[in-house]
């Protein structure tokens, strides 16, 4: 019986794809972390934490004034309605919609004031997810902050945080 040379036979192969499987795998992931590194990383850590202190005077300043509102999200259409607190002087609101972890899915938009005294506005950006919903005056006096799961049937209850 004559054998074949090592090259013309399976299992050299086989167990040589193993480590080469392996590395082609290493490769593709390290490019595709690469390419898609994470959104979260700030580059000045100094001037982030002051901005950090700002934004906490501008949540105590909601507390103080004890707003209270509720957010509804039917399809395209957001509403805000102050139930507490006194909000008479606010014609528009910001909202700002931020995604925990794809910055592309976060974006802004701004909401009027109609006659019944809602705040209303469209968009089109909402998707299927979590969110961190920002709600602060055009003159961004303050702001009130809440965590969303859409979509949802009901509407969020938004109120500064008395702890």
């Amino acid at each position: 019986m004559q054998t074949l040379p090592w090259y013309k036979q399976f299992w050299p192969w086989f167990i040589l794809s193993i480590p080469a499987i392996t590395v082609v795998t290493c490769i593709f992931f390290i490019v595709y972390s690469v390419q898609k590194g994470p959104d979260m990383v700030v580059d000045d850590y100094y001037k982030k934490g002051k901005s950090i202190n700002l934004e906490l005077s501008k949540f105590q300043k909601a507390k103080a004034l004890f707003l209270h509102g509720d957010l509804t999200i039917d399809n395209d259409l957001v509403s805000f309605l102050f139930t507490k607190g006194d909000a008479s002087n606010v014609t528009a609101l910001k909202l700002s919609f931020y995604h925990p972890t794809l910055k592309a899915n976060d974006f802004e938009m701004t909401l009027t004031k109609n006659s019944h005294g809602t705040f209303t506005g469209f968009s089109d950006h909402l998707t299927e997810t979590r969110y961190t919903v920002f709600i602060e005056p055009m003159d961004q006096s303050w702001k009130l902050k809440e965590s969303i799961i859409l979509p949802s049937t009901e509407a969020f209850k938004i109120f500064p945080d008395y702890k």
